[in-house]
């Protein structure tokens, strides 16, 4: 068993305003974990929309050990988000995990980015004025999706899309009907999804959709696939072929949705100190990372290769 030191920074807009210990001002600790604002003095106050989570994990390696803190972090963050009614997240944000205050440290690392554009041409132009004058597709359905594609949480981003996908059913079934035609809003779900995803989604009790809906978060097996983009793909290939009859969007996008919104990129290194007296700090890896990156003239520290079996036991 191996002892892990694991900082992680948490995006935040509350201010950890909780001051009952005077030599750690804007701090405080909950099951094993400190978690502080980012960087505070009482000159400047709080400086940065952010706080760093610390904690001692005993393991087997590293992955258990951030494992085990992850857990913690799943608990308590949510909780925060609501006591505190603001911004909160962890997942996306830099991490370090250092082993038996080992010269080697785990180094995960991100940061912002700007979103890649996608063009809006002739094609595109089709397919408005084609959907303009399409009254059988509903205006809700339009409204729904918008939101999602607006939306940046995954589940979110799911429950939007499955309204949008009712919606449209929905309005269809209502012209099937007037036109004499027989086929359900369950029909038309059916032929949008196809029939394998239409069961993992909306089957009752067992599919995500009623699922979510009904208070059950995501289970382990949910994470096998990326529902936002499977549902996205099969939307706009009924669209193709059923409301324009050619391929007037396109069906291989990647990334559909884009956002102007935390677009992240970045990379996990393992990183060694140069300084014996120095020790692994998250936000001086950090600033040193910033302004060097992958540490390429750093006086502080370096990129290191480990093989496959020592990263394992790491």
């Amino acid at each position: 068993m191996n002892t892990y030191r694991i900082e992680q920074k948490i995006l935040t807009l509350a201010e950890c305003a909780v001051m009952e210990d005077r030599e750690k001002p804007a701090s405080f600790q909950l099951d094993d974990v400190e978690f502080s604002h980012w960087d505070f003095n009482f000159m400047a106050g709080w400086i940065n929309d952010a706080w760093i989570a610390i904690a001692t994990i005993n393991a087997e390696n590293y992955r258990q050990a951030y494992a085990c803190f992850n857990n913690k972090l799943s608990k308590i963050i949510p909780r925060i988000s609501l006591i505190s009614q603001v911004y909160i997240e962890y997942l996306i944000e830099p991490f370090l995990i250092n082993k038996n205050e080992s010269d080697i440290a785990f180094f995960r690392y991100t940061k912002d980015t700007r979103p890649v554009e996608l063009m809006f041409a002739e094609e595109e132009l089709r397919a408005l004025e084609i959907l303009i004058r399409k009254t059988e597709i509903s205006d809700e359905f339009f409204y729904y999706w918008n939101d999602a594609t607006n939306t940046i949480g995954y589940s979110a981003k799911i429950l939007l899309m499955f309204s949008a996908v009712e919606a449209l059913a929905k309005k269809l079934a209502k012209e099937s009907k007037q036109n004499g035609g027989r086929k359900s809003k369950e029909d038309f779900e059916k032929e949008i999804l196809g029939d394998d995803l239409y069961k993992e989604c909306f089957k009752k009790t067992t599919g995500l959709r009623n699922r979510l809906v009904h208070g059950d978060y995501f289970q382990l097996d949910d994470s096998k696939k990326n529902y936002v983009e499977t549902i996205h793909k099969k939307v706009i290939s009924y669209f193709n072929k059923k409301v324009f009859k050619k391929n007037l969007i396109e069906e291989n996008v990647i990334n559909p949705q884009r956002n102007f919104w935390f677009n992240k990129e970045g990379g996990e290194f393992f990183i060694k100190i140069k300084n014996k007296n120095q020790k692994f700090s998250l936000k001086e890896v950090l600033n040193e990372f910033s302004n060097d990156e992958f540490f390429q003239n750093s006086l502080k520290y370096e990129c290191v290769n480990l093989p496959k079996n020592e990263m394992e036991k790491y």
